[in-house]
């Protein structure tokens, strides 16, 4: 027992749905071929499904320019990992969009200096809590009213 529930294996989770079913027999075939002796000196395989959708062949018809929030943590980091996995058309911004006239402009340029074209909602345990959260509902409302798209993750 010791062997599979100690060994470090990566914990798989199943879904019912079917392309998710996919990433996860990835993972556990992954997990097994690296315990082999032909893989055992690698820390990753590159497998893939055949007629799957690979990230590195995504890419958006315009420009997008990702609004990071400030006031949402872990928004620039993950934002910053989209940017690395999709080969280029992605750019970030912390500058509060124009468009949204209610709230306050943000003095800082921390990132691009073009203007929002969605916002990046990163929801994890402090997204609603702590000193920032009215100030993050505030700027989802105004993005909402607005109609700026909002990506959510």
């Amino acid at each position: 027992r010791a062997a599979i529930f100690d060994a470090g294996w990566p914990m798989v989770v199943w879904h019912r749905i079917e392309d998710f079913q996919h990433v996860s027999l990835k993972v556990i075939a992954e997990a097994l071929l690296l315990k082999t002796p032909k893989y055992a000196g690698e820390k990753a395989l590159p497998l893939c499904i055949p007629g799957e959708l690979r990230a590195d062949s995504l890419a958006f018809p315009k420009p997008v320019v990702l609004w990071a929030s400030t006031l949402n943590a872990g928004a620039r980091e993950l934002a910053n990992a989209v940017t690395a996995a999709v080969a280029g058309g992605i750019s970030i911004t912390d500058a509060t969009p124009s468009r949204l006239s209610t709230l306050p402009r943000s003095s800082d340029g921390g990132g691009d200096s073009d203007e929002a074209t969605h916002m990046l909602l990163y929801l994890n345990r402090s997204t609603w809590s702590g000193d920032g959260a009215e100030a993050l509902a505030e700027q989802v409302r105004a993005a909402r009213s607005a109609r700026l798209p909002i990506v959510m993750a």
